[in-house]
């Protein structure tokens, strides 16, 4: 499943392309992805289509020019895209991926791990130190105690 990841406001979030039909990116309402409040982007800055070889961008002759991966694409060209392009249009970046929801199916099974394992009596902190290899904080004897500081 195709999609377009993005960061707003600190958390990334994902776009999911549609494999019927173009989808639209700029600063007009009736676009596919509406880029606000960023004036380096222009009414319809460029689109994403899928076709027999892939999926390909279509730069739509923004003012301010469409790049991928720090490249500035020509006006009215169609370039393929392959998985981790960046896109950038005024000040936004896009991720182009082909398996995100496989990312994100691999997470919901870890995570339904994790949940079996506590359900089990194991704890959070010793299954994230053996997720993450390193000690569990209260085995490290050299960590300073925690330090309490009346309310002034």
């Amino acid at each position: 499943m195709p999609y377009i990841s993005y960061t707003d406001k600190g958390i990334i979030k994902y776009f999911k392309l549609a494999e019927d039909k173009m989808s639209v990116f700029g600063r007009e309402e009736h676009v596919d992805f509406q880029i606000r409040n960023d004036s380096l982007v222009s009414r319809e800055h460029f689109s994403i289509e899928k076709d027999r070889y892939g999926f390909s961008i279509i730069e739509l002759g923004a003012s301010n020019g469409t790049f991928l991966n720090d490249k500035r694409l020509e006006a009215n060209s169609i370039v393929l895209l392959k998985d981790g392009d960046k896109i950038r249009a005024g000040k936004q970046e896009f991720i182009f991926r082909l398996n995100v929801a496989t990312k994100m199916e691999n997470t919901k099974s870890a995570m339904s791990d994790v949940l079996k394992q506590m359900s089990q009596g194991k704890g959070y902190d010793t299954i994230m130190s053996e997720i993450l290899g390193k000690p569990k904080a209260s085995s490290n004897k050299h960590q300073a105690p925690p330090t309490v500081r009346p309310k002034s």
